[in-house]
């Protein structure tokens, strides 16, 4: 799995591990699966967005596209394509 063009992160326990740290920022997350789901062979892309609230109480507010391709009923690659400006929290208003 890798994010743009960064390296890949490699093992499931990593991937686990970095979804856990990335989790336990977040007081909630919110995802929602744009359609329709791209679909071509064992290559699939799916366009999502992710609300997250933040424990202090910031936000952030991101769209990707993940590129897939799966063995039988597994991902076996996976490449998520962003704007990482998106990953600047919104800071609460009031």
């Amino acid at each position: 799995m890798r994010e743009n063009l960064a390296a890949p992160r490699v093992g499931r326990d990593n991937l686990v591990a970095h979804e856990r740290q990335v989790l336990a920022r977040a007081r909630s997350v919110e995802s929602r699966c744009i359609r329709p789901v791209l679909i071509d062979g064992s290559t699939v892309v799916i366009r999502w967005t992710f609300q997250f609230e933040w424990l202090d109480g910031s936000t952030t507010r991101m769209e990707e596209l993940a590129y897939q391709r799966w063995e039988g009923e597994r991902i076996a690659e996976e490449q998520f394509f962003y704007d990482p400006s998106q990953l600047a929290s919104r800071k609460p208003t009031g």
